[in-house]
């Protein structure tokens, strides 16, 4: 069903209080509940609260359960974008995390197929799906640490009345269910890692055999995959340090707690005349392994009297060529401002071979696509016979093409 984005943001903004407690409510409820909520938030006009549910359930706002189910929930959509709204962030688990790289895993080898078969439209779908999934990632890794510095902040600002041994609870569960198994994970030897690796390699492979001519879509993918794997660790190794104080803090409060509870009840069974045989007796306390003033003047000394050596000098070195792969992409972005003085050009194979003699055929075809390919430039298949271009490492046989500006 399709729903008037006029007429739903209209009803949002004059429901915003009702909005807020709908997600605030997050579980399931009733008709009765809802309408309860309704008349405890009113909107800004004098609508009833009748055809405020109804307008509700019309703009899928509040969702059933399952079919024909009088329990409601706030639609999925609509509680990401109330989160969003109001800053309210979701943890991803492991397990959403796990399958954001089984889905990089499975891309990874169709864009491998893709090029295998030089697909260009699989090699499209392949790249898009990827970058989607990236998104995903650095969006839910971001959520979940948002969520998780809340949870400390609350515990650590939160004066209400809960026991020790809850608080060290809640803190066990967020450290075992999301902070160490993420790590896990996203650690420079897991699996996130090596599924990035990978895609880079095939990106890397993608703009060399140039079946995706969008080359700064390229790049940005790529450092956006690096972007996105140093995040990860540093979200979560993060999350750690702050929680790790808080977790050993409750650790020994529970202990102690506990101690002094366990304690008391033996008092109040067997009563203060066995109390005593639980006492430790200490004859002395021992000092061991304390430096002597002796120890501590030689090492004084040994200090004092260590021969300073100088500091290793690096011998750095400006290379009087640039690297093989860095002159290629230059040749190849300069190719658009070259081949513009010459518009238009009635054989742009020939154009290429009588200019950059020295390039081989990779090289002439990559600079082809993307001459033909540009968005300032129209290129003109002819129906000229074929003729044969010589080129450094073979000839290639080919129909003339024209190219003109825009």
């Amino acid at each position: 069903m399709r729903i008037n984005p006029q007429r739903f943001f209209n009803f949002c903004a004059d429901h915003a209080a009702l909005l807020r407690a709908l997600g605030t409510h997050g579980a399931e409820f009733s008709e009765a509940e809802a309408t309860h909520l309704i008349r405890a938030n009113p909107g800004l006009g004098e609508e009833l609260p009748e055809t405020t549910w109804r307008r509700l359930r019309e703009m899928q706002i509040l969702v059933p359960t399952e079919p024909g189910s009088e329990l409601f929930v706030t639609a999925e959509p609509v509680a990401r974008l109330l989160n969003y709204l109001f800053n309210e962030a979701n943890p991803a688990t492991p397990e959403i995390i796990r399958g954001y790289v089984a889905s990089l895993e499975t891309a990874a080898r169709q864009l491998a197929r893709a090029l295998d078969d030089e697909d260009v439209q699989r090699v499209h779908l392949a790249f898009e799906e990827i970058s989607q999934t990236l998104h995903r990632i650095y969006g839910d890794l971001n959520e979940t640490q948002t969520a998780i510095l809340a949870e400390v902040t609350r515990y650590k600002t939160e004066r209400s009345r809960v026991s020790v041994r809850d608080k060290y609870r809640r803190i066990v569960h967020w450290m075992e269910r999301y902070v160490e198994p993420m790590i896990e994970i996203v650690r420079a030897d897991g699996p996130l890692r090596a599924a990035f690796d990978e895609i880079e390699g095939l990106l890397r492979r993608t703009r060399d055999e140039a079946l995706f001519n969008d080359h700064p879509a390229l790049a940005r993918n790529v450092r956006f995959l690096r972007l996105v794997g140093a995040h990860a660790l540093r979200v979560f190794t993060q999350c750690r340090k702050e929680i790790q104080p808080l977790y050993e803090s409750l650790r020994r409060s529970s202990f102690i707690a506990e101690g002094a509870a366990r304690a008391l009840e033996q008092l109040q069974v067997e009563g203060l005349s066995k109390w005593d045989k639980y006492l430790m007796g200490i004859a002395a306390w021992r000092y061991q392994n304390v430096p002597s003033d002796a120890a501590i003047l030689a090492t004084l000394r040994r200090i004092i009297e260590f021969p300073p050596e100088p500091p290793p000098i690096l011998e750095l070195k400006i290379e009087e060529e640039a690297p093989g792969a860095l002159a290629r992409l230059r040749w190849l972005e300069s190719l658009p401002d070259l081949v513009g003085e010459k518009l238009p050009v009635s054989d742009l194979l020939e154009w290429l071979v009588r200019n950059f003699p020295e390039r081989d055929t990779s090289d002439v075809l990559a600079g082809f696509s993307i001459l033909v390919f540009h968005r300032n430039f129209n290129a003109i298949f002819t129906d000229r016979d074929p003729r044969t271009y010589n080129m450094a490492d073979g000839e290639i046989k080919a129909s003339p093409l024209t190219l003109i500006s825009v």
